[in-house]
């Protein structure tokens, strides 16, 4: 009768060990599940078209206006971020692009060169990045 209370308390303790890596296994596969939704969740929602179209308005728009005098250069790019800053409220977001420094040449007094701060908030998402822009492009 002895012999059959330790071969019952094996087969539990087995059970036990068995069920328990059975609830780890599930438990990694459950985390990994979820952490796979998450990260495909946040690609999709990653603005990055908003982000290239700021960037776009940066070396195309502000760097062809480059040749204006300084005065007229700031109230451009200050008319455009504002513009900027009122669509992305629209969508439920906020983006700006706001020139902090611009230089005008000391030969021609337009400008020669100048910096900007790109700023994208939205979706969870903060963006910001801050370029030296010339007339070859910006760094």
């Amino acid at each position: 009768m002895a012999g059959m209370n330790d071969r019952g308390q094996l087969i539990i303790l087995f059970a036990l060990i068995v069920s328990g890596i059975i609830v780890t296994l599930s438990v990694i596969y459950t985390q990994n599940i979820l952490a796979g939704m998450e990260s495909s969740r946040i690609i999709m929602v990653f603005p990055k078209e908003e982000i290239r179209n700021l960037r776009d308005i940066v070396e195309e728009d502000f760097i062809d206006s480059m040749g204006l005098k300084k005065d007229e250069f700031d109230e451009y790019t200050y008319n455009v971020s504002r513009d900027i800053r009122i669509l992305y409220a629209q969508k439920g977001s906020y983006g700006d692009i706001a020139v902090f420094g611009s230089y005008p040449s000391a030969l021609t007094s337009t400008v020669s060169y100048f910096n900007v701060r790109i700023t994208y908030i939205g979706g969870g998402i903060e963006y910001n990045d801050t370029t030296l822009c010339r007339p070859e492009g910006c760094i």
